[in-house]
């Protein structure tokens, strides 16, 4: 059954909860603990009053929010466990007094560790790990809280689509069944222009044009080198590759960059090889200076760079041998559990099919980065660098950060599949496109962004409006894979400013009931690229 009739009065009661959520963090500064209950609670009024669900359509959403958030904050608790553990060894002071060493040109910092590491991180995990793990290191750099926390919410986000094994796309393919190899070009196009934007925009949120100017061959050096990488592999259709390697090429191409750009170059080439400025710019949280300041005035750090470096690499490898091993990878996927979500239908028509949910612990990520901290503390307790008492203190410091992220992640999660089961998602991307027309696929990846601020995943906005984006352009008579490559390119580029992972964030550097002002530093970079998506996605469409 088609559901609700559009209407202004249903359109505009459809965003109320998200209107809500956006006004009370954006403008009231509210944390994510206070504005996702409450938006969660107006989703419910909403839902009962104006679009006629029951309490069994109800039921049904939230005990499925329930399971969908559990997925999520698997992730949460053993990341913030992780950092914390590393934090507790001294290995994240290490780090910074090693990558300071390796150049201490702030920018080229940010860009190795927010953009090439955060990317590759993407590539291989996702679901929120890369800015669990690089926004502490940047905090420990010296870099502020609040850009440290942007930053690789800004630098991962072009490699979401084909990262985690691309399960987007996957999930696009899934829902819309169109051509693969079509899609996918299309998509490692806009995203591989996003990946070279996303450089200059990091560069930017760390202090503006100059950056830019100075550092313009290393920004596009790195940009191309990632952006290049994913569309060859898409060409040679290696989709669940594509953004690991693409993060693999770009931590290759920053590094040796970094070492390139010595301090007695007197040509930098475009800016590919930055002169170090002499100016100092910042501190480290610990008291040390990274501009400005010779390395061996650092002192010698805790432990070595690799020692210190260890979780990172005993992550990547973890997660390689569970992904990319059959044997291994099936082993670990056979313990399962399947939970069946029956159908639903309001009052007013609008069904939902029954579904299910898979439950894989020791596949799932969060069971990764549990076999990683098991490793880190026997490398950490071997080498002597495990204090007594540290895992106490790791576990009480991730407690009282884990706690609030848990209410704002299932209040979030239960908002949005209220909305989905209500009718109210859909509704709301069908007013947008009877009221736009012709100028709807300029409007393509906004709906993307919409899906994925909603529901905080670009697998799920896909999912939630894939086959809507399909059907629109063949009633306008456009290429369909282009308009669904708009659809998951605004929605990657919306993991920027999605509110569940802005939390995710916040909690791993300690800003938690901040989570308002890295989304608004976030909402500065995200909704121009999003618009220049939009542009680039109309000409192509009407101009070719």
């Amino acid at each position: 059954m088609e559901g609700p009739s559009l209407s202004v009065g249903l359109w505009c009661a459809a965003a109320m909860p998200l209107a809500l959520l956006v006004a009370a963090m954006l403008g009231l500064k509210w944390s994510g603990t206070r504005a996702g209950p409450l938006a969660c609670g107006l989703a419910l009024l909403v839902g009962i009053s104006v679009f006629k669900a029951d309490v069994g359509v109800l039921g049904v959403a939230l005990f499925k929010s329930l399971f969908l958030s559990l997925y999520v904050l698997y992730i949460i608790w053993p990341a913030l466990l992780l950092y914390h553990i590393v934090e507790e060894s001294g290995a994240i002071r290490s780090i910074g007094i090693a990558i300071a060493r390796l150049t201490r040109d702030h920018i080229m910092q940010l860009l190795i560790l927010g953009f090439a590491f955060a990317s590759f991180l993407q590539g291989v995990a996702g679901f929120g790990v890369p800015v669990a793990v690089v926004a502490p290191l940047l905090v420990g750099l010296g870099f502020p809280p609040v850009q440290a926390t942007a930053a690789p919410l800004i630098g991962h986000a072009w490699a979401v689509t084909m990262g985690d094994l691309a399960s987007s796309f996957q999930a696009l393919l899934v829902v819309t069944e169109l051509p693969p190899r079509a899609m996918g070009l299309w998509i490692a196009l806009l995203l591989g222009l996003a990946c070279l934007a996303s450089g200059f925009c990091l560069a930017h949120l760390h202090a503006g044009l100059r950056p830019i100017r100075r550092c313009f061959g290393a920004i596009l050096a790195l940009g191309l080198s990632m952006g290049l990488s994913q569309f060859l592999l898409a060409y040679w259709e290696h989709w669940i590759i594509a953004s690991f390697a693409a993060g693999m090429a770009g931590l290759g191409c920053s590094v040796l960059m970094a070492r390139l750009a010595t301090p007695g170059r007197t040509r930098t080439f475009g800016g590919l090889f930055p002169l170090w400025p002499s100016q100092r710019q910042g501190r480290l949280d610990h008291g040390l200076e990274v501009m400005g300041l010779d390395p061996q005035a650092l002192g010698p750090p805790p432990m070595s760079f690799h020692l210190a470096f260890a979780p990172y690499y005993v992550l990547i490898g973890v997660v390689l041998t569970a992904t990319l091993l059959p044997t291994v990878h099936r082993v670990l996927r056979e313990p399962h559990l399947i939970i069946p979500f029956p159908g639903t239908e309001t009052a007013l028509g609008w069904r939902v099919e029954p579904s299910h949910y898979r439950l894989i612990p020791f596949a799932h990520p969060g069971g990764l980065l549990l076999y990683t901290i098991a490793a880190t503390c026997l490398i950490y307790g071997l080498s002597g660098h495990w204090a007594a008492g540290a895992l106490h203190t790791a576990w009480r410091r991730t407690w009282k950060g884990a706690v609030p992220t848990t209410i704002a992640i299932v209040s979030m999660v239960g908002m949005a599949l209220i909305m989905v089961y209500t009718g109210m998602t859909i509704l709301l991307a069908q007013g947008v496109t009877a009221l736009t027309g012709d100028i709807y696929p300029f409007l393509a990846p906004v709906v993307g962004l919409l899906g994925c601020f909603v529901t905080g995943s670009n697998t799920s906005s896909n999912v939630l409006f894939g086959a809507f984006q399909r059907d629109s352009a063949l009633l306008l008579g456009v290429n369909p894979a282009l308009v669904a490559a708009l659809q998951t390119t605004g929605g990657a580029l919306g993991s920027m400013v999605a509110p569940a992972k802005v939390v995710v964030a916040c909690a791993t550097v300690g800003l938690v009931g901040r989570e308002g002002e890295v989304m608004a530093l976030s909402l500065r970079y995200c909704l121009p690229l999003v618009a220049a998506v939009g542009v680039l996605g109309w000409l192509l469409l009407y101009l070719r």
